[in-house]
């Protein structure tokens, strides 16, 4: 009989030990990383405006000035979500990643460039010179190889390096090497120096799209918490547009860049709404769709050898969330 008495109340600490446990686990706030871009900085007036707490949501915002070092943190599972580039997180989930594409940040037009020598007029006076990126089989290193394709180059063409993008201005400036893949605050500095423009990710519409990935296991264990996160990116994404001083501020803040280079950095992308947002979720061969881009970038990596299998899109992509939003 004691061992039946005892039995209820061991029930009863266990059943209280796991609810708390679950209480704890919601109200522990969501980590986010990201690297010095634009076109996500407007994460931080859903941070600093007050948004994400007004839809009751939690949100750490974790900034690295190297987006490998985000990468590397995501996938260790140091961070439960990621503002990256879509075709990175293909590769992800290609070898063995649980990724859910929740929302689209930016489409990529004059913010990602290849900045050239101020004697190079184009792509292809590259042939027989240096071209960086940063990291191999990663979105630059996709983003290079199209761009040198389209001017008629090969791969032996070229001798290749791996630089940070903020790094490219000092490598150009110490001659290590003649081109490289950068952004803002880079390109506006390099530009000042003379250096030129040779090649835009608007020149192969849909390479580098941008976008907020969380890990699939966060997605179903807290929905809310997701709902109010992508409630709050479209707000400030209005916010953005309707109080552009502010906005403004509050970014070239948050990154250490100063204004001039944040507008330009957010000339450079465009940020779609909500009803572009559903379109890119949806089935189509459209380079701003998901699907079409996400389809050919599998295929190129494939041909390539990078990957050894091609995830299938459909379970990358999450909708439900942005889908929710227009029954309100």
């Amino acid at each position: 009989m004691v061992k039946v008495r005892l039995f209820f109340p061991i029930l009863l600490i266990i059943a209280l030990t796991v609810s708390c446990s679950n209480k704890v686990e919601d109200k522990k706030p969501i980590t986010l990383g990201m690297n010095v871009w634009p076109g996500y900085a407007f994460a931080f007036i859903a941070r600093d405006k007050g948004i994400f707490e007004k839809n009751n949501v939690s949100v750490q915002l974790v900034l690295n000035k190297d987006i490998s070092k985000s990468a590397e943190m995501y996938k260790n599972g140091e961070l439960d979500g990621i503002f990256h580039v879509f075709s990175d997180i293909i590769t992800f989930n290609a070898e063995g990643g649980n990724s859910k594409v929740v929302y689209v940040m930016d489409y990529s037009g004059s913010g990602d460039v290849i900045i050239g020598r101020p004697e190079l007029n184009s792509l292809a006076d590259l042939k027989g010179k240096v071209i960086s990126f940063e990291g191999f089989n990663s979105f630059s290193h996709i983003f290079v190889l199209k761009a040198l394709e389209k001017a008629g180059l090969k791969e032996v063409d070229l001798q290749f390096k791996n630089v940070l993008a903020m790094d490219v201005f000092t490598a150009l400036e110490k001659g290590e090497i003649d081109a490289g893949h950068s952004w803002e605050p880079v390109t506006t500095k390099a530009l000042n120096k003379g250096y030129k423009i040779l090649g835009k990710a608007g020149d192969l519409p849909g390479i580098i799209t941008d976008v907020l990935a969380l890990n699939g296991e966060i997605v179903e264990k807290r929905p809310e918490a997701i709902q109010g996160i992508v409630k709050s990116m479209l707000e400030a994404r209005e916010f953005l547009f309707s109080n552009r001083e502010e906005a403004m501020e509050i970014m070239s803040k948050a990154l250490k860049i100063n204004k001039e280079e944040m507008e330009e950095g957010v000339r450079g992308v465009h940020i779609p709404d909500l009803k572009e947002n559903i379109e890119a979720m949806k089935k189509s061969k459209k380079t701003s769709s998901l699907h079409g881009s996400g389809e050919f970038i599998a295929d190129f990596l494939f041909n390539r050898g990078q990957l050894s299998q091609k995830p299938d899109i459909d379970k990358i992509l999450e909708p439900r969330f942005l889908e929710k939003l227009t029954d309100h």
